[in-house]
């Protein structure tokens, strides 16, 4: 069965990733999908998962919209994550283990609401990002930070920033902030024009932030991971 969220409804399938340093708190964002009933992962950017350790904290909203934290490792005491060999991008397979089921529950998005086809988004389509820029929202009141864009490019074939080996990406015409990558970028599905909501289809994950590009004039623009690399991994 399909699903349509609104920008608030996408708070339920997020979360901020935080992982203490010695020199600070690395901050990311993730989310919650389900291939099938015993297929949940948690999925992110690679650049993200590689900074997570066993004490990274996993940050999610509890019934009063407060942040309720957990640790990664309950949800895969050996963090074996999968990464991808050439896109931004890794999961995590969770283990339903008794104590974690109540806190997971309703917080998984379908995998087959991500785009796996190789086609970028229409650069008509309001597009929503979602995560914890700089780790805002992630600590008292739980809340997660959107933004909406267009797409400003096709695919396109860039270096990662992290590894610098080429891998396709779409861009948006906002700039990403740190914090942000890992987080997912939607089609919700509706659009509001005035006083009148029209729905255009189920919600659907394009994509999962990489990051931003940028140059000495100034000028930024998101990167964002298209989704069908997940599919090489799940």
């Amino acid at each position: 069965m399909s699903i349509r969220l609104t920008r608030d409804q996408t708070f339920q399938v997020v979360c901020n990733l935080r992982t203490p340093t010695a020199k600070g708190t690395v901050v990311g964002s993730g989310m919650f999908i389900l291939k099938d009933e015993k297929s949940p992962y948690l999925l992110t950017a690679s650049h993200v998962a590689h900074d997570c350790n066993p004490s990274t904290q996993v940050v999610i909203s509890d019934n009063n919209g407060n942040c309720q934290t957990f640790l990664l490792s309950q949800l895969n005491k050996t963090l074996n994550w999968t990464h991808h060999s050439i896109a931004d991008v890794s999961v995590l397979p969770i283990i339903l283990e008794t104590s974690i089921i109540p806190i997971l529950q309703g917080r998984f998005f379908p995998v087959d609401q991500l785009k796996f086809t190789q086609t970028p988004p229409s650069r008509d389509d309001y597009l929503t990002a979602v995560g914890f820029p700089n780790g805002l929202g992630g600590v008292g009141k739980f809340s997660p930070f959107t933004f909406r864009s267009h797409a400003s490019s096709s695919l396109i074939t860039l270096p990662r920033f992290d590894t610098q080996i080429p891998s396709d990406f779409f861009t948006l015409e906002n700039p990403s902030i740190g914090g942000y990558s890992g987080g997912p970028v939607f089609d919700l599905g509706y659009v509001i024009v005035g006083n009148m909501t029209t729905t255009t289809g189920p919600t659907v994950c394009h994509g999962i932030m990489h990051g931003t590009i940028s140059d000495t004039t100034g000028g930024k623009i998101a990167a964002v991971t298209p989704c069908f690399y997940v599919k090489d991994i799940i």
